[in-house]
């Protein structure tokens, strides 16, 4: 189910496990979303790409229902994406609740050598800030920073 897109922050996108093609409406909705909220095309590239490979990973690891969630916080987007599975992945990068910096349970070995490439994508495109945390209701959400928000003093010419 494609939710109709707009400039509002909130829930954007709600999915099934029986949904077919998840990652590809996930990406449409989100670059109209964040073309609605006057992000320069280069941010909306890195930031569909970095929430696609999220989106991907919830729907082939986690259970569902899914969504995806786009809120503004410390001058940035933040774009997250609830599962229904309650477990944090493990030999990961993750973050705590409390705050938005990334730390490392471990190396890039093991794991993420063989699969967790499209992880090291989200990592570059959004420069370590990116995670999971535990979610009021008890499930988890995967997190990535997207581009700074532009505020009502900002000019789109400065960000060109």
């Amino acid at each position: 189910m494609i939710s109709a897109p707009s400039a509002t922050l909130g829930l954007v996108y709600r999915w099934s496990d029986h949904t077919t093609n998840p990652t590809g409406e996930a990406r449409t909705v989100l670059r109209r979303v964040l073309k609605d909220l006057g992000l320069p095309g280069e941010a909306i590239d890195d930031g569909v790409l970095a929430v696609s490979e999220l989106v991907a990973n919830a729907h082939e690891h986690a259970c569902g229902p899914y969504e995806l969630h786009l809120r503004s916080a410390a001058g940035r987007y933040i774009c997250e994406i609830h599962d229904g599975d309650p477990l944090l992945p493990t030999d990961l990068y993750f973050a705590s609740a409390s705050s938005w910096t990334v730390v490392t349970t471990a190396g890039v070995s093991g794991p993420l050598s063989e699969r967790g490439r499209g992880l090291r994508i989200v990592n570059e495109l959004a420069q370590g800030q990116w995670g999971f945390r535990v979610t009021d209701c008890g499930t988890k959400a995967a997190w990535v920073a997207l581009a700074a928000a532009l505020g009502p003093t900002a000019t789109r010419s400065s960000q060109t």
